[in-house]
């Protein structure tokens, strides 16, 4: 594995950027952000933009306006099951 391709990355950053405030205003969005892709369980060089929700539906369950799209300007959209960052005492 050699690493994301800066130029890649540098667009996805760039895409996110557009959308990003939009996103995390909607219910249940915990995170938007630049990462790479997993694939089979590990790493992979290519760079997507993965959205964390605090609760993954499935597509049918969620109202069309909140849909996330498969991909932004050609950078693939990930949308994955999290928690919100809790800060340590």
């Amino acid at each position: 594995m050699t690493g994301p391709d800066p130029d890649r990355t540098r667009k996805a950053q760039e895409a996110l950027a557009k959308v990003a405030a939009d996103w995390m205003s909607r219910s249940g969005v915990v995170a938007v952000e630049v990462a790479r892709r997993w694939q089979g369980g590990t790493p992979s060089d290519q760079v997507g933009i993965r959205v964390t929700v605090e609760r993954k539906l499935a597509r049918s369950e969620v109202p069309e306006s909140e849909l996330f799209p498969n991909s932004l300007e050609g950078i693939p959209v990930d949308v994955v099951e999290g928690r919100r960052p809790q800060l340590e005492d």
